[in-house]
């Protein structure tokens, strides 16, 4: 019988074999991407799409459900993080692209940036919402941009509808991210010292009930940043007072976590938009944005709203804006299943037409799972 030292040497062994075999495979995957790579520079083709990374994860899913069942040695979860990583390289060996985001650096639309495109991507920090779009339409500056959209406990990011109202980009992909804030500090320390607390507002209000009952409020400064990162940035740069922001942000900034997961409700979630010129390929699974105006006559909303009903499209958001034109104008913005250029979803939306005053699709793009 081998003694103990002798197994782990076997066990590990076999683990050096299969690291060989892994690293042999993702070179051969990553000569095919040259390979796809240069097809795509000839004729033009997008180098990210998001269409054919719907496929390569569901492909995953379906090898590893077929080898392995439903209860895999590694969870499907932590496979989709690998390959996320893969596919990022991949792009980079590719070219590109360039993504502008809400900086700065650690910021949540940094966070949904990294999570989308992977660690290699090359991302552009950009101070506003509407110089994210700006930057994409210069092209020159970015291929893609990540705006947040809307929240679960805040609603509609509503400079990003504006944006879409003014500038031709397209809606060519979604991010969903959980949004967890912590309290950061560059150095451990006991809650009862804390003087300062640099904070966005909403991350404040969305951590009033812990700050309350954790801390003396009354002995302590807050201090209003423009982003949860700024204050992170800020808390490590005067090193005399606390930050509420992300992980990403403590590891950037190098903080210490002195509380995680402060924030009052777990179920906080954004969504991201990745927008472009251009517009993604069907999947098969599929959602599309549009943004439209009604007549101001009875009952126009519903006539509006009805052939998607009868086709059986299901809407999966509708949020009302005032569109500045006139007093009690107003645009809708719509999201349903489908893909713009499915017969269904054509038919449909020539029959809305007829029953609005403005009508503007944002973009079609494969439809994400909530985390």
């Amino acid at each position: 019988m081998p003694s103990e030292d002798e197994e782990l040497r076997q066990w590990r062994e076999g683990i050096d074999h299969a690291d060989q075999e892994i690293i042999r495979a993702i070179m051969r995957r990553t000569d095919l991407v040259r390979k796809i790579g240069e097809v795509k520079r000839r004729v033009g083709a997008a180098v990210y799409r998001p269409d054919r990374e719907k496929e390569v994860y569901d492909n995953l899913r379906r090898l590893v459900e077929s080898e392995f069942g439903a209860a895999p040695p590694m969870p499907l979860a932590i496979l989709r993080h690998i390959y996320r990583e893969i596919m990022s390289g991949s792009i980079a060996v590719e070219g590109g692209p360039v993504v502008s985001y809400l900086g700065p650096p650690a910021s949540f639309s940094h966070e949904a940036t990294l999570f989308r495109f992977g660690s290699a991507v090359r991302a552009l920090a950009v101070d506003t919402i509407p110089d994210v779009f700006r930057a994409v339409e210069a092209l020159s500056s970015a291929n893609f941009g990540v705006v947040p959209v809307d929240n679960t406990t805040e609603g509609a990011v509503g400079v990003t509808l504006e944006m879409f109202l003014r500038s031709e980009l397209k809606v060519y992909a979604e991010h969903y991210i959980r949004v967890t804030l912590n309290l950061l500090h560059h150095e451990e320390m006991d809650l009862s010292a804390v003087r300062r607390i640099y904070t966005l507002r909403i991350a404040r209000e969305q951590c009033r009930e812990w700050l309350q009952q954790n801390l003396n409020l009354s002995q302590i400064e807050l201090v209003e940043t423009s982003s949860t990162a700024a204050a992170a940035r800020l808390a490590a740069e005067r090193k005399d007072g606390a930050a509420i922001a992300s992980q990403l942000a403590a590891e950037t900034y190098g903080l210490k976590v002195l509380r995680a997961g402060i924030q009052e409700k777990s179920y906080n979630i954004t969504r991201f938009f990745v927008v472009g010129a251009e517009q993604c390929p069907p999947t098969g699974d599929d959602k599309t944005s549009m943004v439209c105006s009604v007549r101001d006559k009875p009952g126009s909303l519903y006539r509006m709203l009805t052939p998607f009903e009868r086709s059986g499209i299901n809407l999966t958001r509708i949020e009302s804006r005032a569109s500045r034109r006139a007093f009690g104008d107003y645009n809708f913005f719509i999201d349903f299943e489908g893909h713009q250029q499915s017969e269904a979803v054509r038919a449909v939306l020539a029959e809305v037409e007829e029953h609005t005053s403005f009508l503007k699709i944002l973009g079609s793009y494969p439809r994400m799972d909530l985390p």
